[in-house]
C-alpha cells in the first residue's frame, strides 16, 4: 500500500471513522453512568427492624411507652445477622419488654436513652448466638397516658366465645 492509496482511504472513510469513535465513546459513558446508578440503587442497609415494643413500667403505671427497635448489623455479616435477628425476634422483644417494665423511671425520662440502649443491646446479644449487632437504634418513642392508649386489636383467629368473654370482662 503506497501513500497515495492511504490518502484516498482516509479521504473516503474519515467521516464514518469519526462517527464510530463518537458512538464508542458515547456507549462507554452511558455504560459507566448506568453501572454507577445501578450500584447506588442497590445499596444494602445494615439496619434491621426488630419490632415495636409496648410496655408499662411498674414505677410509672399511669403511662404506656412505645418504641420501635432496630439493630445495626455488622456489614460483613449482614445476611447472617438479619437471619439471626429474624429467628430470635420474639425472644428479643420479650426479653426487652420484661427489662423495660422494671427499669428505673429516670432512665425513661432521659432524652438520649443511654442506659436503655445499653440494656436493650444486652437483651439483643443475649438472644443471639454470636455478636453480629454493632448497636441498637430507638425510634418512634412515645409516652402515652394509660387511659388514652387504645386497646390492642383482638385476633381474628380468636373464637367468638372468647371475644364475648373478653368484652364482658371490661
Amino acid at each position: 500500500m503506497n501513500v497515495c492509496t492511504l490518502v484516498l482511504l482516509i479521504r473516503r472513510f474519515w467521516a464514518p471513522a469519526v462517527i464510530l469513535i463518537m458512538v464508542a465513546i458515547h456507549a462507554a459513558v452511558i455504560g459507566y453512568v448506568r453501572s454507577r446508578v445501578n450500584r447506588l440503587s442497590h445499596l444494602q442497609v445494615n439496619s434491621v427492624e426488630i419490632g415495636r415494643l409496648r410496655f408499662q413500667n411498674v414505677g410509672e403505671p399511669n403511662f404506656i411507652y412505645q418504641l420501635q427497635l432496630h439493630a445495626v448489623v455488622d456489614p460483613g455479616h449482614l445476611f447472617r445477622g438479619e437471619q439471626s435477628l429474624t429467628q430470635s425476634r420474639m425472644e428479643i422483644i420479650e426479653t426487652s419488654e420484661q427489662m423495660l417494665r422494671q427499669v428505673d423511671v429516670n432512665w425513661l425520662a432521659d432524652p438520649l436513652h443511654k442506659e436503655i440502649r445499653e440494656r436493650l443491646m444486652d437483651a439483643v446479644l443475649q438472644n443471639l448466638n454470636e455478636p453480629l449487632v454493632q448497636r441498637v437504634l430507638i425510634t418512634d418513642w412515645l409516652k402515652i397516658p394509660a387511659g388514652a392508649a387504645p386497646m390492642p386489636m383482638l385476633s381474628d383467629s380468636m373464637g367468638a366465645d372468647h371475644q364475648q368473654a373478653f368484652a364482658q370482662s371490661r
